[in-house]
């Protein structure tokens, strides 16, 4: 893997401890079993129990995240809370097919060029035609299994007064997103070997305004880093031919060209989240909250090499290699999320509707600068003085990687193609079973930003369960919690297909807090 250069990281030798913890807690998984795109939703143990049908119902630390509004309401509100969570993430290894994207070169020599030259020309070169590709044939994939632990952090303070306003300070480390693919086979070489990973802390407020109003927010800092090694068929662009003109032959390409790639990123991202929480009737416990999370847009510098094969038969055959910065932009997109909460007896119910605004997002946008070429190519002799035609040269000295570059057709394999906002549905109940023993289940429908059967990061919709359960101790200075979520993937109209039904991805959370 292509390593950035020590000054370009921007990281002295000081810094290694942070970037190793960093890369312990990184939210790995695979993009073909993620929820709302490339999104962990799920960020602590009661989050996890409940499928994130955990907003207008938030309390204590991990309200830092979910509803920072809530933070000095509950029981516990005038309390020091802080809660350190252990997620588990399991993906089971699944094997998948998929038609080739690799379509090989096509060769033809223009008739304007003279019948005679074209025929002349392409008895030189072996002949005009098909030199590769798979022809719409079905390939195999597969991918590994996946086990990745995730700490999590939140805390909030006991309740202040401020200004004669009842005020909460608070601040909470979660992984908010992720993607990691450790994929083999010919199907799976386009995420062979990628990982983005994010991290962000946020510091954040509430303000009790009275007993039925209360606001909050804070702000976000994001670090972001990014390996990437994979395969893609690149097209041609219909706008940008490939064309080369050996003296009066002109000769037209189409097709694809295979491109191995390895790349390093990194980049920091601020952004902000603001929540509003109301009890819309005195006499009722009913809670109705919004919260809202702002974009995060990042731009990773880093650089990227990568090796083009180049397969025209006796025309032209060999590599050619391009080092060059890299500019990678992604975002985090806006969320909305509008919640209601009611307690039945011993039970709170809860419902939330959950937007991500995906469709205006950069996902995985690459650029590239300064790029240096080397290129190990051979060709073939076009020269026939028998019959008083010029000689051409070597078609290899016609090859010319920045023009290659410019008629590749990135935008063809990009991963973000036709990205759509997403909406969920999450549905979580809470049950008092006695004074100290509370137990969570919920169910998710998470519908994909991903179009499906369309190139890109392979997504579908998803259909999740939780359970979980946290038990007090010592006289309520402390809990401790187990958390379990199943999401199920309907892949059925993926471009990927899997051979082994649906696909899954297993969170198990451990957490535990303490009160002072």
């Amino acid at each position: 893997m292509t390593r950035l250069p020590r000054e370009r990281m921007q990281f002295g030798e000081n810094m290694r401890f942070i970037k190793t913890f960093y890369l312990l807690c990184l939210c790995l998984f695979s993009s073909n079993l993620l929820a709302s795109g490339f999104r962990l939703t799920e960020q602590s143990l009661n989050g996890t129990a409940l499928n994130s049908a955990y907003i207008a119902g938030a309390y204590g630390a991990d309200s830092t995240y979910y509803n920072p509004a809530n933070m000095g309401l509950g029981e516990y509100g005038n309390r020091h809370e802080l809660e350190i969570d252990a997620s588990i993430i399991y993906i089971p290894a699944f094997e998948f097919d998929a038609v080739s994207m690799d379509k090989g070169m096509n060769l033809s020599c223009d008739k304007a060029s003279g019948i005679n030259m074209c025929g002349a020309a392409g008895n030189t070169i072996g002949g005009w035609g098909q030199y590769g590709g798979k022809n719409g044939a079905i390939v195999d994939g597969y991918a590994k299994k996946t086990l990745q632990p995730v700490p999590k952090i939140f805390y909030k303070t006991r309740t202040y007064e401020i200004l004669g306003l009842k005020t909460n300070f608070g601040l909470n480390f979660t992984t908010p997103s992720g993607l990691s693919m450790d994929w083999g086979g010919e199907a799976g070489a386009f995420l062979d070997d990628v990982m983005i990973m994010m991290m962000e802390f946020n510091p954040v407020v509430s303000f009790k305004l009275s007993d039925q109003v209360a606001i909050g927010g804070g702000f976000r800092f994001l670090y972001s880093a990014g390996e990437f090694g994979n395969t893609l068929f690149v097209p041609i662009s219909q706008d940008m031919k490939q064309d080369a003109v050996l003296g009066n032959i002109l000769i037209h390409a189409e097709g694809t060209t295979k491109v191995t790639q390895t790349s390093n990123a990194a980049a920091n991202g601020y952004g902000y989240n603001l929540a509003l929480t109301i009890r819309p009737f005195k006499s009722s416990d009913l809670l109705v909250a919004v919260t809202y999370r702002s974009n995060i847009a990042l731009e990773m510098k880093g650089s990227l090499s990568a090796v083009s094969y180049v397969d025209m038969g006796k025309m032209t055959q060999g590599t050619i290699n391009m080092d060059a910065d890299l500019t990678l932009g992604a975002d985090l997109p806006p969320i909305v999320n509008i919640a209601i909460a009611k307690r039945f007896g011993k039970v709170i119910a809860e419902f939330v509707m959950e937007t991500t605004y995906y469709g205006k997002a950069r996902i995985f946008e690459f650029a590239y600068a300064n790029q240096k070429f080397t290129q190990n190519i051979t060709g073939t002799e076009i020269c026939t003085p028998n019959v008083g035609w010029p000689c051409f040269g070597n078609t290899a000295d016609y090859v010319k990687p920045d023009e290659m570059l410019g008629a590749a057709d990135y935008s063809a394999v990009a991963y973000g193609n036709g990205w759509k906002d997403a909406t969920a549905y999450r549905l979580g109940l809470t049950y008092q079973h006695s004074p100290k023993l509370k137990i969570m289940g919920s169910f998710a429908y998470d519908k994909t930003p991903a179009p499906q059967g369309q190139f890109g990061i392979p997504d579908a919709n998803t259909y999740a369960f939780g359970l979980g359960a946290r038990y007090e101790l010592w006289d309520s200075k402390a809990d401790v919690g187990v958390a379990y979520s199943l999401a199920l993937k309907d892949n059925r109209k993926s471009f990927l297909r899997s051979k082994d039904g649906l696909g899954q991805l297993q969170l198990l959370t451990f957490g535990a807090k303490y009160r002072f």
